[in-house]
Order: C-alpha cells, then structure tokens, then sequence
C-alpha cells in the first residue's frame, strides 16, 4: 500500500509504494518487482535529504536502512566496511572505542553511509578534509541482474558513483576509511565577526590552523553588521595524563548540554518562533551573549560539537504545517563577499529572512559532480507558510540567478525547489 514519504524539510512529499529490504535477496526482489511493472525507484536512505531527492511521486521508493551490517574492521588501515544502510550513529558508536571516528560527518548522525557517499557529503572540516568521497576505498553496487560489483577508487567508475544520487544501481556496501583520534574531545574556540567581510575573513584565517570551522549568522542584521556571525574553530583535544579519554559512547552522550529547559520545553519554543520575526530576537541574543563573553575556549566531545540539534529529537516537527526549505549557495571564495550581501538584503527586500543560517570554508570538490568550490557557502533556512511562500520561492529564483551569474554551486541534499538541475541545465552539464 502506498505510503506518505516526506524528504527532511517536510515540503517535499510523495505518496510512494515503499520497499524496506533487510538483504540482498530481498533487494533483488524488490528490483525485480519494479522492472516487471516498469516503475523506476528512488532509493532513500534514512530520509535526512532536505528536499525531493528520496521522495518519487512517479514511482516506489526502496528504503535501504535494513543493509546495515558492518561487514570488517581493520585497526591497522582504519578501513571499516559496511551495508549502504548503516547510519553515522551507529558508525561512530563502533569507532570511537577503538579511537576512531569518521572522517566526514553531516550535522546530523541520522544519515546512512550510502546516502552519505550518492549526496558526496562535507561536514564542519570541508577545508581540510574535503567530501566523504575522499575518505571512500571502495563502493559495491548492485548491477542489473543481481550482481554485486565492487569499485575501488582511482577509477572512473569510482568517480562516476560519488556524488551520483541519482544513479539506477543502488550502492550496497561502502569501504570507509576512518580516522585515528587520541581522545574523543574537541578544544573549541568561540568568537563573534561584527560583519560579513569579518566573518569571512575570520573563517579565511583560521583554515589552516585549525580542522574544523563553522559559523552561525544573524541573517536579520542589516547596515554595518550585514552578515554578523558567531564562529567555531576546533582542532582535537591532546591527550593528557589523568584526563579521561572520551573513547566510549557514555562519555560522548554525557557532554551534550542543550541548556536547562527539556526537550519538550525546547521543541515548543521552537514552533512558536520558528520563520517569525521572533527569531530576530533569538538571533540577536545568540550573538550579543557570544560578544559579552569575549573569545570563549573549552573542551567538546566530538558529537556534542557535531550532533547538537540530533539530541532535540523531531526538531523539523516545528516546522509544520508548511515544512522548511533551506536554500544552500556555494561561492567562489572571490565573489563571497559580493554574492553573500546581496543573498542577505534580498531577503530584507523581500520579508522573509531565514531563521537560521550556516557558513562554512571549502576546498573545491575534485569529482565530476562536485559541488563544493574553493570558497564559502552559506545554508539558510525558510519556514514555508501559506502567507510567504509565493515571496519565498521567488527568493529562491533570485538566488539561482545570483550563482548562476558569480559561478556557484547548489547542493542536491539541501535543494528543496529544483536549483540544481536548473543551474546544471543553465550550464549545460550534468546534475
């Protein structure tokens, strides 16, 4: 019986048959089914694409989160191999004891390997780390007639996988190799940039010294605070003699504070703010309480600096009815400061202004399909309401021509309205 599947923005929905094979066998099938109706799936991992791309309002949709099993681990190499549908929970759940952690993390754990290598994902290390695809040894696919083959990278056929969503032969299985850490802490350094060009520059600055950049802009400021940010810098935390480890999945859990309200509390408030002019105040009490502590430095577990907003479970709830899209622009590192001011006062032009927006450093993306360049992007998220949405979608039109027009990229796993295979038929190339 066909299913309500949604993608993780909540606006993009279908109503699909739904295969949820727990093996190999059960895949084949479940292929076979489609090829003798003649329906093309979409293969969905854990459903954490913002958008449309594990929804198929044409067709079935084959879930993959029942291959998860971990297939090997070498502790010499860090290469762990695993099903397509093992998540990066419960990866970094079987790492982080035996020192390890993966090399590329999206801001959400609930992501499967497969998807994570069909989407080529970054995480909070871009600059330094690249895409999963880099960190990727090998990819099984399923190739039509039930035959599994393996590809190793270094290969064309390895390139044509990574960063190929939309690809007929579903990944299966995904050699990774893992890093080695010597503790599971992060020394973390907090500091606010009064305006974008700061802000820019302040990531800029801090690439090489550090592993992990990110920043959280108030896309409300306007004038001489445009593009105000409060940034994060991370590099691992030293071993030292007494100091716990951080190698099990207590110690990991045991470090993330979502302040004193519980979660119930928290996902209230969010609803009651979220896409309205209160976030203006949320935004601005962020940055000015980041601004009276001055440069902040502490310690961090690994998944409290990664997977903050996992531990507020169905936060995207808040968002209906009308769900979010959140629009992602990836900019050459020449045009940022251009591309980024006009991106914010046009949503001042417009009135809808994005409740919470993220920016980040990158190197440029080395596969065929890549999206990321050497430069910033800079993820913003909209609530979808009966009263905005034709301004909305505007807007978004707006931003397709403004990276059209300074040689930008849009992200697949964050598009919600179409932005890639637009710019990509714009350009002429493949999406």
């Amino acid at each position: 019986m066909p299913e309500r599947v949604e993608g993780f923005g909540l606006y993009n929905v279908s109503v699909s048959p739904v295969f949820r094979p727990a093996s190999l066998d059960a895949l084949r099938d479940a292929l076979a089914v489609c090829a003798a109706n003649g329906s093309r799936p979409v293969f969905r991992g854990a459903g954490r694409s913002y958008g449309d791309a594990s929804t198929n309002p044409a067709g079935p949709v084959v879930e993959m989160t029942g291959l998860n099993a971990i297939a090997g681990f070498d502790e010499t190499s860090g290469v762990v191999r695993a099903g397509a549908g093992l998540m990066l929970g419960d990866l970094w759940k079987f790492a982080i004891p035996r020192g390890f952690w993966p090399p590329i993390v999206t801001g959400t754990m609930h992501v499967t390997l497969g998807g994570a290598v069909a989407m080529n994902v970054h995480g909070k290390n871009g600059w330094k780390k690249g895409t999963i695809g880099d960190h990727v040894e090998s990819v099984s696919i399923l190739r039509g007639g039930g035959r599994v083959e393996e590809i190793a990278r270094g290969t064309p056929a390895f390139d044509d996988v990574i960063g190929n969503w939309r690809r007929p032969d579903p990944i299966v299985e995904v050699a990774l190799k893992l890093k080695k850490v010597a503790t599971g802490y992060l020394d973390v350094e907090a500091f606010v940039a009064p305006n974008l060009a700061a802000t820019l520059a302040g990531l800029d600055g801090a690439k090489d010294d550090w592993d992990y950049l990110v920043g959280w802009m108030d896309c409300w400021s306007s004038g001489k605070s445009l593009g105000r940010t409060v940034l994060h810098v991370a590099n691992e935390h030293a071993p030292k003699e007494g100091e716990p480890r951080g190698w099990s999945v207590e110690e990991q859990v045991a470090d993330i504070h979502m302040g004193p309200l519980p979660a119930p509390v928290l996902r209230l408030g969010l609803k009651l703010t979220a896409g309205g002019p209160q976030m203006r105040l949320v935004n601005l009490a962020k940055y000015a309480a980041s601004a009276v502590h001055g440069r902040q430095r502490y310690r961090q577990s690994l998944v409290a600096y990664s997977f903050l907003l996992d531990y507020l479970p169905g936060w995207n709830e808040a968002y209906r009815p009308g769900g979010f899209i959140q629009y992602q622009l990836f900019v050459p590192k020449g045009a940022a400061e251009s591309a980024f001011a006009k991106a914010l006062r046009l949503q001042h032009e417009s009135g809808v202004v994005s409740s919470l927006a993220v920016i980040k450093r990158h190197r440029a993306d080395k596969f065929p399909r890549g999206y990321a360049l050497d430069g910033f992007s800079l993820a913003m998220d909209f609530a979808v309401t009966r009263r905005r949405a034709s301004r909305l979608i505007a807007l978004c039109r707006a931003f397709d021509a403004l990276l059209l027009e300074c040689g930008g990229r849009a992200y697949k796993a964050k598009d919600c309205v179409g932005s890639v295979e637009r710019l990509s038929r714009a350009r002429g190339g493949a999406a």
